[in-house]
């Protein structure tokens, strides 16, 4: 992978990271934090978190 990929993914990760964090605190105003679909977000986003360490 070249080094302009690996920025570029970097990037769409990040944006990625932050509409999930969005989407989120809408999820958890309208369904609370223990929600099955907030749960399930809350992991989405630490997967994503994982997947742009290993990059």
């Amino acid at each position: 992978m070249t080094d302009q990929n690996r920025k570029y993914i970097k990037k769409e990760i990040g944006r990625l990271l932050s509409e999930i964090w969005r989407i989120k605190g809408l999820a958890e105003q309208e369904y609370g934090p223990n929600h099955q679909i907030t749960r399930k977000i809350s992991s989405m986003h630490a997967d994503a978190q994982i997947l742009l360490k290993e990059i």
